[in-house]
């Protein structure tokens, strides 16, 4: 009875994630097109993403594009058969589920629309963070639960 609670919970946290994401990729889509500016740190500025992470490993030729998302793919199936290991061993998996739901709506797009959509830039002065969106946050987020919780707590 408890793993039945406990998917039903995990698959809540992750379709909130999914949802919010879509949500707000949909909102940026639509608004903007141009870049806007909401103050002086944070800062709105639509890019498609064909790489990993913060835009590395970007290549224009398709093969490359698709390798990577092949290899992106690859390694979300070895983190939810491990996700799905830890969970049967009773140990909590929020991030695993933070990550896993945040990365499959990142593919999501690299399918959609040929590239992740991003949409988030912070800034102070010359400084600038790369472009980024609301899975992005909830993988770095899971990333570091998974490596602060990675002592076995249990469910």
């Amino acid at each position: 009875m408890r793993k039945a609670i406990a998917v039903c919970a995990y698959a809540f946290l992750a379709a909130c994630v999914v949802v919010a994401d879509r949500f707000t990729k949909a909102y940026a889509l639509q608004n903007f097109y141009m870049p806007l500016v909401f103050n002086r740190f944070i800062s709105a500025e639509l890019v498609f993403n064909r790489g990993i992470s913060w835009g590395m490993f970007t290549f224009d030729d398709q093969r490359f594009f698709m390798g990577i998302s092949c290899l992106i793919i690859g390694v979300i199936l070895m983190l939810a058969l491990y996700a799905f290991k830890q969970f049967w061993q009773g140990r909590l998996i929020i991030g695993e589920v933070l990550v896993l739901s945040g990365a499959l709506s990142n593919v999501a797009d690299r399918f959609w629309y040929g590239g992740v959509i991003d949409f988030i830039l912070l800034s102070y002065g010359s400084w600038t963070f790369p472009v980024f969106n609301v899975a992005d946050i909830c993988i770095v987020v899971g990333i570091t639960s998974m490596c602060l919780f990675s002592s076995g707590q249990d469910t």
